[in-house]
């Protein structure tokens, strides 16, 4: 008789990751090179599905079970304003039946990655054809949902961001002097890239 094993268990203890810290981009598959991805406005919830198939078949031996495809997809919902570029990407390449580019990037300190003069995340890559676009008007915000079918599946990868970018990711204004700008702060035109 073998001698038993114990191979013991590993224990994580990290800390959990906050959902406002992941934050999806997108991408017209048309812009010239160098442009910049585009962050849609007002995100409320993003889901990422990992899907596929399997073939599960019955034999004589026992069940035989395979992987036969996969079937990944992100889902975005946000509050719809009228000036938000992605909601013109997402309805062109409906129409058109375009891709869509499209990053899942996990925006935490902890897994920040220095890289030259600016930080790396964590991230996920996909073109994403898109499949529907729901525009809800309700009592309150419109709110607008859509879901991107990835072409093969999503590739992981590191995404650029400053320490400026993050700063306007995380406020919807900063500070100002007096008489600095004037407006509403969400009626201002979109910050430029870098």
């Amino acid at each position: 008789m073998a001698d038993p094993i114990n191979n013991g268990v590993e224990i994580v203890t990290s800390k959990p990751l906050l959902a406002r810290k992941v934050w999806y981009f997108i991408q017209d598959v048309n812009e010239p090179v160098g442009s910049p991805a585009v962050l849609p406005a007002w995100q409320t919830d993003g889901t990422t599905t990992y899907g596929g198939s399997m073939v599960d078949e019955q034999t004589k031996q026992g069940r035989v079970v395979a992987k036969s495809t996969d079937e990944h997809s992100v889902e975005l919902s946000q509050y719809y304003a009228p000036k938000d570029t992605s909601i013109n990407i997402i309805k062109n390449s409906k129409a058109k039946g375009d891709y869509v580019k499209v990053w899942r990037v996990e925006v935490d300190e902890s897994l920040a990655e220095v890289e030259g003069d600016h930080n790396v995340y964590p991230a996920e890559f996909g073109y994403g054809l898109v499949d529907e676009l729901e525009l809800s008007d309700g009592d309150d915000f419109v709110e607008t949902s859509y879901t991107l079918n990835i072409a093969g599946t999503l590739k992981s990868g590191k995404f650029p961001l400053t320490d400026e970018d993050l700063a306007q990711l995380e406020a919807i204004y900063n500070y100002e002097r007096p008489g600095e700008t004037t407006g509403n702060f969400d009626n201002r035109p979109p910050t430029p890239p870098n």
